[in-house]
């Protein structure tokens, strides 16, 4: 943070200049003039809202409060890393675990970024953690037989984990997946009764519709249109789909990890500024799907290609050469992820009998880890992907890797 304190001046993603208006205006928008604000569903509200909080009386959202807020939301994710390492694997497993969070270079430079990065690799640790606490438990692993209702624990139980995931989709739509595939698998947690546990489930889903739903109806209001996640979803699509990108991938050159450089979207930006504008947000957003649609049409097997580089890219360890990153930097940073990954290979080595689909209910407590890979890999295989996008699930590739140091008796 103070290596890169002049990082948190900018404002690549519009979220500083979202939140600055809202808390001049009270009016969730860009600004037109100096006293008016046009309403926009460009980015998602969580962040910006949070951070319209920190704005001075002059307007300002000044550096030093976006730095705690960020090195505060740090803090939690190692904390609660370590206790999710510590309930599931051991001591020395939350150690290591927590460390590789603390160090991971990803992380690191996104925290001295205004993006939503860090704040949403904390709320899915926060969900995880309440899911290991309270949905997941060991001791609630076998299925229960006595009969009885719905209590206020599961209600309460219910009522949290629906709130925290939708603040997760309020924070990035992406998560709209993963909180389909947590509240999904609420009917077979294997914890209190089936009609408690179907209680629990609708409790979980009527919050995030409603906290969605609240979101939705603004956007009908504000902008115009039934909005639910935001209005960027078509330039993200176009931006991973689009004749200049496919090109790079055709002709790109075979190189060594740290060498390998990144596509030069110069071409691709030309010809998104000269699609049809109508001043209408989401219909100048709805044109760029339609552009990115046709370009798979015509070159479908190419966007299956795409697909596989791009879930490829979400993971890969070693970071693109690009203009001022050292050879020495990538080659640092590309061993540490690979020695994340070595080790998880290790736990799978060492743990491969209780990988077993006779000890699933076990797992019950690890199924938001697996599903926040797998919603993270199926969405960015389509949408735009790089490495940043994996920082929700560092937390999960650390607590992973950490359990090669667990031993198998144990």
């Amino acid at each position: 943070m103070l290596t890169h304190y002049e990082s948190l001046q900018d404002d690549p993603d519009a979220y500083r200049v979202i939140a600055e208006t809202l808390a001049r205006t009270g009016v969730f928008g860009l600004p037109v003039g100096t006293e008016e604000a046009r309403p926009t569903a460009f980015r998602p509200p969580l962040y910006p809202w949070l951070l319209s909080w920190l704005v001075d009386g002059a307007g300002t959202l000044s550096n030093p409060s976006v730095a705690i807020l960020q090195l505060v939301l740090g803090g939690l994710t190692i904390g609660f890393t370590w206790d999710i390492a510590r309930r599931l694997l051991s001591k020395w497993a939350a150690i290591c675990a927590s460390v590789l969070v603390l160090i991971d270079p990803i992380l690191l430079w996104q925290s001295s970024l205004v993006m939503t990065e860090t704040i949403a690799t904390t709320l899915v640790v926060v969900t995880w953690w309440w899911w290991v606490v309270r949905i997941g438990r060991t001791e609630d692993c076998e299925p229960k037989t006595a009969k009885g209702g719905l209590t206020r624990s599961d209600v309460l139980d219910a009522v949290v984990l629906g709130s925290l995931l939708t603040l997760c989709i309020l924070c990035r739509p992406t998560f709209l997946v993963w909180a389909a595939m947590l509240a999904a698998y609420l009917p077979v947690t294997g914890r209190v009764t089936s009609r408690a546990r179907a209680a629990m489930f609708v409790i979980t889903l009527a919050i995030m519709v409603t906290g969605v739903g609240a979101w939705t109806i603004r956007n009908l209001s504000a902008v115009g249109h039934p909005v639910w996640g935001t209005t960027h979803g078509g330039y993200t699509l176009l931006l991973a789909n689009n004749d200049s990108f496919y090109d790079y991938l055709e002709n790109k050159p075979t190189e060594p990890p740290w060498r390998r450089h990144a596509w030069e979207p110069d071409e691709f930006f030309a010809e998104y500024q000269s699609l049809p504008r109508s001043g209408d947000e989401w219909a100048d957003d709805q044109v760029a799907y339609a552009a990115a649609r046709s370009t798979i049409a015509r070159r479908p097997e190419m966007f299956w290609y795409s697909c596989w580089v791009r879930m490829t890219r979400l993971w890969q360890p070693f970071p693109h050469a690009t203009a001022g990153r050292s050879t020495s930097l990538i080659v640092i940073v590309g061993l540490l992820h690979s020695l994340v990954y070595a080790l998880i290979l290790v736990a799978v080595w060492r743990h491969a009998r209780q990988l077993h689909p006779r000890h699933w209910r076990p797992w019950i407590a690890w199924w938001p880890a697996v599903a926040i890979v797998i919603t993270l890999s199926g969405v960015h295989a389509v949408y735009w992907s790089n490495p940043r996008m994996r920082s929700p699930a560092i937390p999960v590739l650390s607590i992973a890797a950490a359990a090669a140091l667990v031993r198998r008796r144990d």
